[in-house]
């Protein structure tokens, strides 16, 4: 059970993290840049983006200025150190979050000494971000015949609502 707000970040943030990368490294060489089309990512852009987003909003928590920052790197060509990369990131924001205090969550910076933001805004900000790259890939990830072998099936909650009164009706 989630006891704390550092618990919930780190929680919510890594656990997408980690599922993003376990399912990149599942795919083959031919499918981190396929795209069903020329305007949507590629499984490979998704990467890079949500890895380079983290090492700059961490390094604005880290250091308030950021003319003090060196250029987030490029990231690596080979998928699988791409992934070894973004699991690095993944354990050091599940740490930097981890050991945050409730005055340094209020903490005031600036996004690239503009934007007033404080640390949770960062903290947030990855965690949207995260989970809304996480999400463009699932959807690749089904186009790529990668889960599962028919069509999406939404669970939509009405039948299951129905489902559990027919149980109780079936019990009476």
């Amino acid at each position: 059970m989630l006891t704390t707000e550092n618990q919930a970040y780190a929680s919510l943030l890594c656990s997408h993290l980690r599922g993003f990368a376990y399912r990149l490294r599942q795919l083959g060489p031919e499918m981190w840049d396929w795209t069903p089309s020329p305007a949507a990512p590629t499984a490979r852009i998704l990467a890079v983006h949500t890895w380079q987003w983290l090492v700059c909003d961490r390094q604005h928590i880290e250091e308030p200025d950021a003319l003090q920052h060196p250029l987030v790197p490029e990231p690596p060509a080979e998928t699988a150190a791409l992934c070894d990369a973004l699991e690095l990131e993944t354990s050091r924001w599940d740490k930097l979050i981890s050991e945050l205090t409730p005055e340094q969550f209020a903490g005031m910076r600036s996004q690239f000494n503009g934007y007033p933001m404080n640390v949770r805004d960062f903290v947030c900000h990855m965690i949207q971000n995260c989970i809304y790259k996480h999400g463009q890939f699932s959807t690749l990830y089904f186009a790529l015949g990668l889960d599962g072998d028919a069509p999406y099936d939404a669970p939509f909650p009405n039948p299951i609502y129905l489902e559990l009164r027919e149980g109780i009706n079936d019990t009476a």
